[in-house]
């Protein structure tokens, strides 16, 4: 698109080129500069209303654009409907790039596999323009007579604010067209009647006024001292209290300088600038002193040894989860903390809090996730209403998405990513119960080395690998130490460190380790699951957090065989109850040979054999 008569470019304050698609680059070449986006191929995180690389990307403009041509990527599929290569559904989605007026976009997901976004403009979109005369400054224009815009005589030359060109208009006492000559018209102040502008008679002039008939009042010598050293001081005031709040100010900017150079902050805005569509931002301290009303109390989601965490709500309405941190160890830790929020950014995965970005300005730096609504299950375990009526099913799947959150951040992270402080007041819950692992303020990234596998690091009391507490170093089997207290939680309904009760009886995993070594471990088990779940299983997964409990931490199975073994555990839950409507080779491939056969001697669906056949599935799980 080309503007051909020059006094038109386009505004880069108010346009912006969006590109909306899956998987989407595409280019914006002017006739000095090119810019472009991509956009994911990831459709399941598009959300309404956010243009942030998930679905739409937007680039501002550079400035006295007067033409451009838009250009997909030429190993894309550029129709407009095309098939995502990346897709596994096969789903035609549509793509678009357009330069349009920042406000009057906003993004839909249905914009991804419909027309809608076509429909709803017609194929139109709106753009905004700037109008400037020529490319000459004031000065040098109006030594041109022939070509000087500025016809009036009572008109004034204004250059324009974008650096090229200038604009004319009526100088003051005159209104009209400045392009014309006599265009600019000699304003009657006299003639306009609110508010009128003398008190009595009013004699019109050219481009003024006059009031012959006011007349000044007078003053005695007493009343214009006392006026004058009245007005000397309060200009003095003024002056010094301005002076004080500028020099304040900018002490203020070079602390808030000082600390986002001191935190990574500059590595962090390059790799954010070399990896377009993270969806990772760097959040200002003001904007998040108004998201949470200047971190009110009534704001606090929850306290912990590492900080605090508060709801905020941003100027577009999203909800966020804001931690402010206590302290951060050492001056090594500061350097490397913006690059590795950058990579925890990276986590994608359904059971982990989306980090959605950091703030740097501060001392210590605040986190800020995305927000979960409905509590933690700390408090579904521990608070008012406790565990009452929940199936041990439900609880075995929590325990599931947890383990599998954990042996993600373990195993398959790049770099591999230790929690730190794994406890249940950090596991999150929806409104179907579904886990997500939140608070990596303590996560620490694992060393490439392997050898060096570890870091030192604080936890919570009750959660602590007594290990640690020796070596005061972490490994990815604290983690595991941790989440068995997490697994006893959900199993006996008990807190994992009680004050107030007995010596012997203030540790959850001690106590249950005592009961486990003198074979009453059923005698801790929570009565409402005990009821409606089976014996057997109910062992299998308390011999699961025994092993996770294990003093020596090289003795402990790995996240990922935890959350194997919960996933067995679940399916024989889920396979138990109808075990004849099987297939027989599903059940073979489930569990074994040895279980299928179990399964066949209660085709009948003999309830009174269930304890046997379970014992046998399990038997065969081992």
């Amino acid at each position: 698109m080309t503007l051909d008569n020059p006094p038109f470019t386009f505004s880069e304050q108010r346009n912006r080129f969006t590109v909306v698609g899956v998987n989407v680059l595409a280019y914006m070449i002017g006739s000095t500069n090119v810019l472009g986006c991509r956009t994911q191929s990831n459709i399941l995180t598009a959300r309404n209303g956010f243009c942030d690389g998930d679905g739409c990307c937007q680039v501002a403009l550079t400035s006295n654009m007067s033409d451009y041509d838009v250009n997909f990527n030429p190993m894309d599929n550029t129709t407009e409907y095309y098939t995502n290569g990346s897709s596994t559904d096969g789903a035609e989605y549509c793509g678009y790039a357009v330069m349009m007026e920042a406000t009057a976009f906003q993004f839909r997901t249905a914009y991804l596999n419909t027309t809608l976004f076509w429909d709803e403009n017609t194929g139109r979109v709106p753009v905004i323009l700037n109008w400037v005369v020529g490319d000459e400054t004031c000065d040098a224009a109006s030594k041109k007579v022939d070509s000087y815009a500025c016809r009036s005589n009572n008109s004034k030359c204004i250059d324009s604010s974008n650096g090229i060109g200038y604009l004319c208009n009526c100088t003051d006492g005159y209104d009209g067209n400045p392009y014309l000559t006599d265009g600019c018209q000699d304003i009657d102040e006299c003639a306009v009647n609110v508010p009128r502008p003398c008190p009595g008679h009013c004699t019109n002039m050219p481009g003024n006024y006059s009031c012959p008939d006011e007349k000044p009042p007078s003053y005695s010598g007493t009343v214009v001292l006392v006026v004058g050293l009245s007005t000397g001081v309060v200009i003095v005031v003024i002056s010094i209290t301005c002076t004080y709040l500028i020099l304040e100010r900018k002490k203020l900017a070079n602390i808030k300088h000082k600390n986002f150079q001191q935190h990574g902050g500059m590595l962090l805005l390059q790799e954010i600038s070399l990896k377009q569509g993270t969806g990772f931002s760097i959040f200002r301290e003001a904007e998040l002193i108004e998201a949470t009303d200047k971190f009110s109390d009534k704001n606090i989601l929850g306290r912990g040894g590492h900080g605090t965490v508060y709801k905020g709500t941003l100027k577009d309405g999203s909800m966020i989860a804001i931690k402010r941190c206590v302290s951060m160890a050492n001056e090594q830790q500061k350097k490397e903390f913006g690059k590795e929020m950058l990579i925890l950014s990276q986590i994608n995965h359904k059971n982990i809090v989306k980090l959605l970005g950091c703030c740097l300005e501060v001392e210590v730096p605040m986190l800020v996730y995305e927000f979960i609504p409905n509590g933690t299950l700390f408090q579904f375990i521990h608070g008012d209403n406790g565990c009452y009526n929940i199936p041990f099913s439900t609880r075995l799947h929590i325990a599931l998405e947890s383990a599998q959150a954990l042996a993600y951040l373990h195993s398959w992270a790049s770099p591999p990513i230790l929690h730190g402080d794994v406890k249940s007041s950090n596991i999150l819950l929806d409104e179907n119960f579904a886990a997500t692992v939140s608070d990596f303020g303590a996560s620490i990234l694992a060393p490439a080395d392997k050898s060096q596998f570890m870091t030192l690091v604080q936890g919570t009391c009750g959660y602590l690998d007594p290990e640690y507490m020796q070596t005061c170093h972490l490994t990815d089997k604290s983690d595991v130490y941790s989440f068995g207290v997490v697994l006893l939680e959900l199993l006996t309904g008990k807190a994992a460190f009680n004050l107030e009760g007995p010596e012997n009886e203030r540790s959850l995993s001690l106590r249950f380790l005592n009961a486990m070594k003198e074979d009453r471990v059923m005698d801790v088990i929570d009565d409402q699951i005990k009821s409606d779940s089976d014996t057997g299983l109910l062992e299998e997964v308390a011999e699961l957090a025994k092993q996770c409990l294990e003093m020596v931490g090289e003795r402990r199975p790995s996240m990922s065989d935890v959350a194997e073994k919960l996933d067995r555990l679940s399916k024989v839950m889920q396979h138990l109850w109808v075990p004849a409507q099987r297939d027989p080779e599903e059940m073979e491939s489930l569990l074994g040979e040895s279980s299928v056969a179990s399964l066949e001697m209660i085709s009948t669906g003999n309830f009174s054999m269930e304890r046997r056949i379970v014992q046998g599935l399990l038997e065969s799980e081992r």
